[in-house]
């Protein structure tokens, strides 16, 4: 079969949460399975549960051959750096060099044997380096070996959202907020380009955080009053969080909550 017309997979890996998505390449690509599962098991940093969860779920052969296209949440396995374009030239190897020093300056020894890339980026301009485990991606393709599946793409959950949802957000003084149930990732929009990036694990009152993201745009807006906030989050924390002024929510549809947070964000990250 043509790689063009091969099926895909789209995969979910959260701490707790597992999800899974199969659409039918053709003419008419269409999804025929999907479902979400819980990681009992799962902690915060422990690639280990999800993927034994995951093993157990590729054994039905509705998951086997197939191109697989993974995301990964953000707090557990990615971590993010604005890096400045040098003052002196450099070529690949020293832009990554410089890379991991931005990212190491903030977040220390703990990123020091992640692998980093960096996106693409105008000359001149700051550009986006994303540090994930290094052994992360070796560990997800023996997993998804037995089921004939080959992994074409691993990424962070705040950018695939971020590119599920970037149609609908202003190119300048924009944050986008992606929100789920143990953390939350934000991005600040400048010019098109993001120059701000903020993580945090989430309390049992999350909308707190939210709050204060909501002060943190307030005291660094360069002037006058903050840029627009886009937030994307499961139904059921919109509706908690309605009282909370000042947001605007990324729905599909009427967000009634009856399709999966994550499912929802497969589906449109394979359409």
């Amino acid at each position: 079969m043509s790689p063009l017309w091969r099926d895909e997979i789209a995969i979910y890996l959260g701490p707790r949460k597992l999800a899974l998505v199969r659409r039918a390449r053709g003419l008419k690509p269409r999804v025929v399975a999907a479902t979400e599962l819980a990681v009992s098991a799962g902690t915060f940093g422990d690639i280990g549960p999800v993927l034994a969860r995951l093993a157990d779920v590729l054994i039905e052969p509705t998951w086997h051959g197939a191109a697989a296209r993974a995301v990964v949440a953000d707090h557990s396995w990615a971590r993010y750096g604005i890096v400045p374009w040098p003052a002196t030239r450099l070529d690949a190897k020293g832009r990554l060099t410089h890379a991991r020093f931005v990212l190491g300056d903030t977040y220390g020894e703990a990123v020091a044997d992640w692998a980093v890339s960096l996106a693409d980026t105008p000359p001149g301009h700051s550009y986006v380096a994303c540090a994930m485990p290094a052994t992360l991606r070796s560990a997800l393709e023996d997993t998804l070996a037995p089921a004939r599946l080959a992994l074409v793409s691993l990424q962070p959950q705040l950018i695939v959202a971020f590119n599920a949802w970037r149609h609908r957000l202003p190119a300048d003084d924009t944050w986008f907020v992606r929100v789920d149930d143990g953390s939350l990732s934000a991005v600040h929009l400048s010019n098109g380009a993001w120059d701000r990036v903020h993580m945090a694990r989430l309390s049992p009152d999350w909308s707190a955080e939210l709050e204060r993201l909501q002060a943190f745009a307030r005291l660094t807006a360069a002037a006058g009053a903050p840029g627009r906030m886009f937030v994307d989050a499961p139904a059921w924390m919109r509706r908690g969080a309605g009282a909370i002024a000042g947001l605007e929510w990324l729905e599909e549809g009427a967000g009634d909550g009856a399709k999966a947070h994550e499912l929802a964000l497969l589906q449109r990250m394979s359409s």
